[in-house]
């Protein structure tokens, strides 16, 4: 029953935003009763910390593990992109609300500091392998906003991109 009602939120954090989502909606498409929610979570802000926040976290760690130790940074980035595009559904409506949140359009205040700090930490650490090829941060910046647009325009308005696409996008930045 829990990941009925995780995935209902997601559904309806996804169409209606934070603010506008309705537990007893979220209950409803769930097909389960406000005390049942209530067992697995303490409230929206609960319910929204564990269906968005720890599973963006989770799932994002889950991906780089995939990664191979060491891999040319134009191939990490291509397989991040291509991994993003081969998420389920409910995946993509996890990392859609964490971009809207990290985008400053949707979320509460702890859930938008957690992901942001969270983010902080992982774009510090993107900086400083695109470091190791070119030490110019706006080499950095660039590749950066050349990948985050790549996810954006997957994840966020469900554009596949096709592999060539991406590969000439990726080496203009590489190559």
């Amino acid at each position: 029953m829990r990941e009925k009602i995780i995935s209902a939120a997601l559904e309806v954090f996804d169409s209606n935003g934070f603010f506008k989502a309705g537990i007893r909606d979220i209950a409803k498409l769930a097909n389960c009763s406000l005390p049942t929610l209530y067992y697995y979570f303490k409230n929206k802000e609960d319910l929204f910390e564990t269906s968005v926040c720890v599973a963006y976290e989770s799932l994002t760690a889950q991906i780089d593990e995939q990664l191979p130790e060491g891999m040319p940074l134009y191939d990490r980035y291509y397989f991040a992109v291509m991994q993003r595009q081969m998420l389920t559904p409910d995946e993509k409506r996890v990392f859609r609300i964490a971009m809207k949140i990290q985008l400053g359009v949707d979320g509460f205040e702890s859930a938008n500091k957690r992901l942001s700090l969270w983010e902080e930490n992982r774009r510090r650490s993107e900086r400083e392998a695109v470091g190791k090829i070119n030490d110019d941060p706006a080499f950095a910046a660039l590749v950066m906003r050349v990948v985050d647009d790549m996810l954006m325009r997957s994840i966020l308005f469900g554009e596949a991109l096709p592999p060539e696409q991406i590969k000439r996008e990726l080496a203009y930045l590489f190559n």
